[in-house]
């Protein structure tokens, strides 16, 4: 039987984690095995808050405001302006392959795309003030097309929207002709917004600097201008840094525990277990250069942390986030550590119950062994993306075409 998500009446935050679990499923970096989601999403919202592996791009962060003041003009109807702001999404997926847009939210599906922008971007345009971060999604319709209250003389009426916000260009979205390049304008507006709500952290940080990310980099702590950050954001990026690395050992280690199992059940011959071999000895030799890393690595400060930020963090994925620390730093290669062994076969138990592949014979056999299980990195190549949008922007202020 094929596996469904389905959800009713929730929240957009909730329709959002949704959407980012099911594109995670196809993401070999975040599949989340081990139950360690938690600790890896308290990275991730502390270094890049606002950001999704959703995001193709910062501009979107205007477009989807201006579908909907766009769509607004002519119509009070809640319904009604749904609709509109809908359609005028549907019409910039035709518009930007029209200007040959190289990478954008509708590319492959065409106007049918079943996530729009406004889907993908509402938690970073709440977290950033764009919109008012009381207004859901599905509410915004109906709170725009509500009276405005009444205000005193020189107040300014409330909005849904930020007043600040630059216009759209004429014609909107059927003429639009930038893509998803940011004038200069536009790219000193996000950036003012994002070094206005997201202080101390490293997407701040990254944004107002003089020095672009590079491409290329497919991890922050590789990248210097995430390395010249200090404070909270220097300590969040070395906690990246170092969960990444024992969390990545401790996946290998996962699938290679499974197709021992799987040759063993199925009587499969050792090429099953030869590509997760090559992973685990390909992480062993990464261990000697991470190993002054995670020596000074406090990871109950760590944990401490991520728990002030989200008290659903239980004992038992701390315990397990020690004990993943523990065999990295083991003068042991972690195959050979029966504890840790043991460790890592009973959390994937307590998180999978009857699914667990180690109970569950026809999940087992449906296993196939990984040529490669990709590194944590935390969103970055969507941040790096965003982020080198907005310097590209600022870059073309002075200039007659911009």
């Amino acid at each position: 039987m094929t596996s469904l998500i389905s959800w009713l009446d929730a929240s957009t935050e909730e329709n959002s984690r949704m959407r980012e679990l099911v594109k995670l499923f196809g993401t070999p970096e975040t599949t989340d095995d081990l139950g360690m989601g938690q600790l890896r999403d308290a990275i991730s919202n502390s270094l890049f808050p606002g950001t999704s592996v959703l995001h193709l791009g910062a501009r979107y962060m205007l477009l989807v405001p201006w579908a909907y003041q766009s769509a607004h003009k002519g119509t009070r109807n809640p319904d009604e302006l749904r609709k509109r702001s809908e359609e005028s999404e549907r019409q910039l997926i035709g518009r930007f392959k029209e200007l040959e847009v190289e990478s954008y939210i509708g590319r492959d599906a065409g106007r049918n795309v079943r996530q729009l922008p406004s889907a993908a971007y509402w938690s970073a345009l709440r977290r950033y003030g764009i919109v008012d971060p009381a207004a859901d999604r599905y509410a915004v319709a109906q709170l725009m097309c509500a009276d405005a209250p009444s205000t005193e003389e020189g107040e300014s009426s409330y909005s849904v929207w930020n007043q600040t916000l630059p216009q759209p260009p004429a014609g909107f979205p059927r003429r639009e002709d930038r893509g998803l390049t940011l004038s200069p304008e536009e790219a000193r507006w996000l950036q003012e917004r994002i070094l206005t709500t997201c202080p101390d952290t490293m997407l701040a940080h990254v944004v107002g600097s003089d020095t672009s990310p590079t491409p290329g980099l497919w991890a922050p702590w590789l990248d210097p201008a995430c390395r010249s950050a200090e404070g909270d954001p220097a300590q969040w990026l070395k906690d990246g840094e170092a969960f990444s690395f024992i969390h990545n050992g401790a996946t290998i280690l996962y699938q290679h525990l499974l197709a021992e199992l799987s040759m063993n059940t199925f009587n499969s011959d050792e090429d099953t277990v030869e590509p997760t071999q090559k992973l685990l000895t390909a992480w062993e030799d990464q261990r000697d250069s991470k190993r002054e890393l995670l020596a000074g690595w406090d990871v109950d400060g760590f944990i401490g942390r991520a728990k002030a930020l989200n008290s659903g963090i239980n004992s038992n994925t701390a315990d397990f986030a020690r004990q993943m620390a523990n065999a990295a730093m083991s003068p042991g290669r972690q195959i050979d550590n029966a504890n840790f062994r043991a460790a890592v076969e009973t959390r994937e138990k307590l998180m999978k119950k009857s699914n667990s592949r180690f109970r569950n014979e026809r999940r087992l056999r449906a296993w196939h062994p990984p040529t490669q299980v990709a590194s944590l990195s935390f969103r970055w190549a969507q941040v790096r993306r965003n982020v080198l949008d907005i310097h590209a922007g600022l870059a073309l202020e002075g200039h007659s075409n911009a």
